[in-house]
């Protein structure tokens, strides 16, 4: 954890070296002529993911004993000036800098007051880029910390160094490094302060509401159904930019109305500016996979792991989509001829695979049934269910608060026949039906990735199984060389031929090319109408970030025979 600065308390990983250690002749750190780092450990988190058990593993910082003192500078929340460039860097220079290593949750009760020292700072505003905390402000990890400190105090070759220890290292750089250069190019704290304020205050004349990172990670672009083609004609454009429906192959116009050749993805802005970044990120994540036998808990306990997923984050870690009907011109006819059907004669369905807590579902539910004025016959069946028994209990909750009709059951969808087995069951428990239901629609939106491998084409072949023929499936996914794809680090790659990861709450995140895609669809039986890539970039104004991002969107149908 690390400090906060000026009107943000922020927490510091970051902890010093005594001064006894910094005059030691065998030091050997200071006796390679680099500024002292050292840290206080106090053993709250996982010492294999701590990045300062990693430096002092490597030989660059120093472990402290709790009772021993440091006397060069102290990044600690429990501070109360902010780092001082002119008069600070004399004591780094004499003594070296450290920080506290605790849990984040532990704050209100760790034992700050054994450390023994005399100048404790809190760093500035700043961006945290570890995989744990991206893209939150003040949560920096020990590396992050000391390395700003180091920055700031006009180190910046060894906070390079120890940075370059670390996969997503360079991306702590890359994210601060105009309000490092603007730290670094201070005298005094005020000014310091006075940086930060000037940042901070841009950022909220711009921001409308606070966001997390976990939100912008979820939601996607709001204005990607405005998107055009380059060779659009501005007549072609204009003809669209009237049409009432938003038209998926405007989207992806190079992509043939029959699934011709796809569209590779483009080496402008996305490609030549990461590819570099992509490319170190790769070769650490393949040095390091996942072990066998972690590999076979993450597959075997995925229910379980989704399970404490939602009851660590409820209901309000995603947003509500809302986008989806922009998205999708399926859902968009759908509503159409559910509302123009005045003999009723057709009820349409709808079945969302991996509905988590319903915040796909439940936006489209409402729209349908306030666009229907409340009339049940006008509004589609609709089906949801997912691997994680207390997330189909939240989307219960949800849905009875709402008083939208629909049916939620928990299916593993990896299991052979287990849909089919599910669907059969509900359909006789609620209706008296013994025939399986099937469904006009069926939708897997960012479901597909947190699949083990091996078990997509099950899961695709159980919903082809269950649709009508011609039904469609909607899915949108995680696109290969996606943002969130270098920010996995060491020990996270499960696979060498399969770009499926594990994120630290067992969880799986799988980023597809829109070849393998194509090929899973037609091996589990369907008739592929568009498969592409969607590029986007991503910025949060808040935060100061902007990222690139790159997802997978398809619609494929069963055959009518």
């Amino acid at each position: 954890m690390r400090p906060k600065a000026g009107r943000s308390r922020r927490v510091d990983r970051s902890a010093p070296c005594s001064k006894e250690s910094a005059t030691r002749d065998d030091d050997p750190i200071s006796s390679q002529g680099k500024i002292i780092t050292a840290m206080w450990d106090f053993e709250q988190c996982d010492p294999r993911r701590c990045s300062g058990r990693k430096l002092v593993r490597f030989g660059l910082t120093r472990l402290l004993r709790m009772n021993e003192s440091f006397a060069g500078i102290v990044l600690t929340p429990t501070a109360s000036s902010v780092i001082e460039p002119d008069h600070d860097r004399d004591i780094l220079l004499g003594a070296g800098i450290a920080v506290v290593d605790c849990s984040w949750a532990q704050l209100e009760t760790t034992a700050f007051r054994k450390l023994k020292y005399r100048h404790g700072r809190l760093l500035p505003y700043l961006i945290a880029a570890n995989p744990v905390k991206y893209g939150q402000p003040f949560q920096l990890s020990c590396v992050e910390a000391l390395a700003a400190g180091l920055y700031i105090l006009g180190e910046e070759a060894q906070a390079v160094e120890l940075l370059s220890k670390f996969s997503w290292g360079h991306s702590f750089l890359s994210l601060n490094e105009q309000l490092l250069k603007a730290y670094a190019s201070c005298a005094t704290a005020q000014d310091l302060l006075d940086v930060q304020k000037s940042f901070m205050d841009d950022t909220k004349e711009r921001q409308s509401a606070p966001e997390s990172y976990a939100d912008v990670y979820a939601e996607l672009d709001r204005e990607l159904m405005c998107e055009k083609s380059s060779c659009t004609s501005s007549d072609e454009s204009r003809e669209k930019a009237a049409s009432p429906l938003p038209d998926l192959a405007d989207k992806h116009s190079h992509t043939g109305g029959s699934g011709g050749a796809l569209a590779k993805m483009p080496t402008a802005d996305f490609g030549e500016a990461n590819s570099d970044e992509m490319e170190r990120a790769l070769s650490k994540q393949m040095a390091s996979l996942v072990d066998d036998f972690q590999r076979t808990k993450f597959i075997n306990e995925a229910g379980k792991n989704w399970d404490r997923f939602y009851k660590r984050n409820g209901t309000k870690f995603f947003k509500d989509r809302h986008w989806t009907t922009r998205e999708f011109a399926d859902l968009v006819q759908l509503q159409m001829s559910s509302s123009d059907d005045q003999d009723n004669s057709h009820q349409l369905s709808i079945l969302e695979v991996g509905c988590g807590v319903g915040n796909f579902l439940l936006p489209l539910l409402e729209d349908y049934w306030m666009s229907s004025n409340k009339c049940p016959s006008k509004v589609p069946r609709v089906f949801a269910c997912d691997i994680s028994e207390r997330a189909i209990q939240m989307f219960r909750e949800r849905a009875s608060t709402s008083s939208l009709p629909c049916s939620a059951f928990v299916c593993d969808v990896s299991k052979e026949g287990g849909l089919a087995s599910a669907l059969e069951q509900l359909n006789l428990t609620t209706e008296g039906e013994s025939a399986p239901l099937q469904f006009d629609l069926a939708t897997l939106i960012f479901v597909l990735s947190a699949l083990n491998p091996k078990d997509m084409i099950v899961c695709l072949r159980s919903i082809n199984s269950v649709l009508k023929p011609g039904g469609r499936l909607l899915l949108r996914d995680y696109g290969l060389r996606d943002h969130a794809q270098i920010r996995f680090g060491r020990g996270t790659r499960m696979f060498t031929d399969y770009p499926s990861y594990a994120r630290q709450d067992g969880t799986l995140s799988y980023f597809f090319e829109v070849d393998e895609l194509r090929t899973m669809f037609e091996t589990a039986g369907f008739n592929v109408i568009s498969c592409d890539y969607v590029h986007k970039r991503t910025t949060n104004v808040a935060e100061n970030l902007s990222v690139p991002r790159v997802f997978v969107q398809a619609v494929v149908a069963r055959p009518l025979s």
